[in-house]
């Protein structure tokens, strides 16, 4: 009979050294069958690198050194994970105080309480410090630690950083089960701790704080503008980035004459690609005419209203001065474009989450806050292709509204080089992958914004060499630089926006 084994895991079986297997033990690390791991521990037949096969059994270690230990501090916060090389633990009765160094971790551990209420079991009898618990093993400041430990203690800032994202994702009933739980544990940890934790949490559900707050995500939110740190990094980086690129200035030359048509495709191409579809022919009998398909009105109104504000020399030309002014023209601007579309809301931020691909905007109650500090943070940037660049990606990731965020966010970039005289941007069907991806890019954390400048760099050259001074001219122009074609089909054949000439 055959009897099946398992496969040996790449990180090999644990052992102690005991007064039986020393001997053993000490052979087979000499033939290298065994990698010592610290003084009386070894992994039998491993094969990954030592870093990894200490960080597999992380977990075992401690509990053999330190049985029934509770995962704890920074470490808590960060899911049980080590942080920066270290896994700090606690234990009401430490058998060894001092630090165990495995290859590319250390385990510390400190005096604490035992496993709590709220606690969560890990692997090897070991528990995690439950939320209420890591707030306050964590709200500890003291000063530095000894020179190559990083600190035990996340801090204030980070407590109550996190006290935001409890509140965000779970809102007042998550906040207040964080207090019951507070009740409970307060016994085992100092007053003074305690205390800082419950006043925070309390004034998350309307009590007044009784002490500075150092965490700006939390003071933005009892301020009731909570704003998402994530897409702020996001911007900060493009801006830093836009800092190191030298402007390249393209104005709008030629007298009015020369652009005449640029409104009306910038609007036609901007609805194309969000799926309002119609034949440029038909386009141009809606928007210029006043036509309104019988079977298709709201659809026609979004390409007329689109044009409108992209040809009124006024709405088309005025860019925000301030976070409270991006605001009111946000408010402006989606009440005309939406004004047929009352399920979208017109002129209101949304109230539910939104979407593409799996990848989730800004949540509703941070749109306010978000944008506000978002306008703050472009602040430094000058060049008004740069400042384009910058508002488009701060609202396509903000999505502030249900629907028409990308019409939305196009028009205010525009905004920013018609106000500057600068050429408009111009985004054709063909190129709406490219333009997609450019944004993706970003959201994805791939570099700083370097793609999403090269496409919009490249689209604002391409757009000042169409001759827009009439509609015959500008047809026969996008029609010879494939500008009409589908950008799936185009990119599976090879096809690619073309610059006229």
């Amino acid at each position: 009979m055959n009897v099946a084994h398992s496969a040996p895991h790449p990180a090999g079986r644990l052992q102690f050294v005991t007064s039986t297997n020393r001997a053993s033990l000490s052979r087979m690390h000499k033939s290298g069958r065994a990698i010592r791991l610290a003084p009386g521990l070894y992994a039998i037949d491993a094969t990954l690198p030592p870093e990894k096969v200490a960080y597999h059994h992380r977990f075992a270690v401690a509990a053999h050194t330190w049985p029934g230990a509770v995962i704890c501090d920074r470490s808590a916060l960060s899911g049980g994970e080590p942080v920066e090389g270290w896994l700090f633990l606690c234990h009401p009765e430490p058998p060894r105080t001092a630090d165990l160094s495995l290859p590319g971790l250390t385990l510390s551990v400190r005096v604490g309480p035992g496993a709590l209420p709220g606690d969560m079991p890990m692997p090897e009898g070991l528990s995690l410090s439950g939320p209420a618990r890591g707030l306050i093993e964590n709200a500890v400041t003291r000063g530095r630690p000894r020179e190559g430990k990083p600190a035990r203690y996340a801090g204030l800032r980070m407590v109550e950083d996190r006290m935001d994202e409890e509140a965000r994702v779970g809102g007042a009933g998550r906040v207040s089960r964080l207090l019951a739980q507070l009740d409970v544990i307060s016994g085992h940890f100092g007053t003074r701790h305690v205390e800082d934790v419950r006043s925070r949490l309390a004034a998350l559900l309307g009590t007044t704080a009784n002490a500075p707050l150092t965490s700006s995500r939390l003071a933005a939110r009892l301020a009731g503008e909570p704003y998402d740190e994530h897409r702020l990094h996001l911007l900060e980086r493009l801006v830093g980035y836009l800092q190191t690129v030298p402007p390249v200035p393209r104005p709008a030359v030629g007298g009015e004459g020369r652009w005449e048509w640029l409104a009306f495709f910038e609007s036609y191409f901007s609805n194309f690609i969000e799926g309002t579809q119609f034949g440029v022919e038909e386009a141009r009998r809606i928007a210029i005419d006043g036509e309104v398909p019988v079977a298709r009105p709201q659809d026609a109104h979004d390409v007329a209203a689109t044009y409108r504000i992209a040809s009124d020399p006024v709405l088309s030309q005025t860019a925000p001065v301030s976070g409270d002014h991006l605001l009111e023209l946000l408010v402006e601007r989606h009440s005309t474009l939406m004004a047929t579309r009352d399920d979208k809301r017109p002129g209101q931020f949304k109230l539910l989450p939104n979407y593409a691909g799996g990848y989730a905007f800004v949540a509703p109650e941070m749109v306010r806050g978000t944008l506000l500090r978002g306008f703050d943070a472009i602040a430094a940037v000058t060049d008004p292709f740069q400042r384009a660049v910058a508002v488009m990606l701060l609202l396509t990731e903000v999505h502030p509204f249900d629907d028409g965020n990308g019409r939305i966010a196009r028009l205010f970039a525009n905004a920013e080089l018609a106000t500057a005289g600068q050429v408009r941007i111009v985004i054709p069907t063909v190129y709406r992958n490219n333009y997609l991806a450019g944004l993706v890019g970003v959201s994805n954390g791939a570099g700083d914004g370097q793609t999403l400048v090269s496409v919009l760099d490249f689209a604002q050259r391409w757009t000042a060499l169409i001759d827009w001074s009439s509609y015959e001219a500008a047809d026969a122009d996008l029609r010879s630089a494939n500008a009409y074609l589908d950008s799936g089909v185009a990119e599976s054949s090879g096809i690619r926006l073309r610059l006229p000439g």
